[in-house]
């Protein structure tokens, strides 16, 4: 009603300190999340959706659903693009011998590609659980920029396994190597950064929009993979996705700020704020009590004497005290006493 808005506008609060219109509780509006009232809350906006994409365009998608495609290129002639062998690269079968064994051409067994796609999946589960049960001593920051520059390095010696014609069991190490790299920073910890960083009042939609990007990215990813590959080469697709991964991980180091140990209030502070929260975190020493406060020794000492009188008080007349906290009166009670040398104790 127009008296309850008036009342609300009459008590509402004054906006945030760091320019922003919204109060603690409130949550933004779909128009709001995509285009917000202020310059910071904006720059977080884009700043999330650029994460949410920089995960997905390093080729880390290609690697998890084409490592049988990436493994074995020896497929019969009539095999179309859609099965990641181009015409002018097909080659005949090779005889059941040296499938069996696979060589450095291309030919791979279909158990060996089956093993490597198994410890691909398994090395994408160990780095996620490495990666939660690390992040909070190495930090978010280092983790993820660190990692996603192994992830580049990997894919450059999974292109240059084409180049040079190594084994197989080279190209599976990279594989596998390049999936526990993902797994260990922009996996798992780009929507942690995302989180931490938003607004409370921006964060659900905004992450939400986040995913989107991110999905777009894996879906690019994944339809164009077989396209690129035939049309430029195996070598030169994953020698791009390494570029890319560069370009990100400059990305990351410039853009993500670290928020190991803050709260999410500090965490979402601006940036003076954030600063001089990570300083007390740091080195801050404990405040010194004030001139004429009990110390904490006296303070557990008169809580833990009224405790001891409250529970007397309880046993004697089988009911509680009229009114929480009151001072008691009557035969002092001094904690640590033989009950024998207490005649109110005795009783009891």
């Amino acid at each position: 009603s127009a008296s309850a808005a008036e009342a609300g506008g009459a008590g509402a609060e004054p906006a945030a300190a760091d320019g922003s219109s919204h109060t603690t509780g409130a949550v933004a509006s779909w128009r709001d999340s995509l285009f917000p009232p202020t310059s910071r809350e904006r720059r977080l906006v884009a700043l999330s959706l650029a994460l949410g994409l920089a995960q997905q365009v390093t080729g880390t998608e290609a690697i998890l659903y084409y490592t049988p495609r990436i493994l074995n290129q020896c497929l019969p002639p009539d095999a179309g693009e859609s099965s990641g062998v181009c015409h002018a690269s097909a080659s005949p079968p090779p005889d059941l011998a040296k499938e069996a064994a696979g060589d450095g051409a291309g030919c791979t067994s279909a158990e060996v590609v089956f093993l490597v796609s198994l410890g691909v999946g398994a090395c994408k589960l160990g780095g996620e659980l490495v990666a939660a049960a690390l992040v909070d001593t190495l930090g978010r920051r280092s983790t993820i920029i660190w990692s996603n520059l192994a992830l580049s390095a990997f894919t450059a010696l999974i292109g240059l396994r084409f180049l040079f014609h190594w084994p197989v069991s080279a190209s599976a190490a990279a594989l596998c190597l390049a999936m526990l790299s993902f797994s260990l920073g922009p996996g798992p910890l780009t929507f942690v950064v995302i989180s931490e960083m938003l607004p409370l009042h921006l964060r659900a939609k905004v992450v939400s929009l986040s995913v989107f990007c991110n999905r777009v990215g894996s879906g690019t990813i994944a339809l164009t993979f077989l396209s690129l590959k035939c049309a430029i080469g195996p070598a030169a697709a994953f020698g791009l996705y390494a570029a890319v991964g560069l370009v990100v991980t400059a990305f990351y180091y410039t853009s993500v700020v670290e928020s190991t140990g803050l709260s999410l209030e500090e965490a979402t502070a601006p940036e003076p704020a954030l600063l001089s929260a990570r300083s007390r975190l740091s080195d801050a020493p404990p405040p010194e009590p004030a001139p004429g406060s009990p110390s904490a020794a006296e303070e557990a000492r008169r809580l833990a004497d009224q405790a001891a009188m409250r529970a007397l008080y309880e046993a004697e007349s089988g009911s509680r005290p009229p009114r929480p906290g009151v001072e008691f009166s009557g035969p002092p009670v001094v904690v640590g006493t033989p009950i024998a040398e207490s005649e109110h104790v005795a009783r009891v």
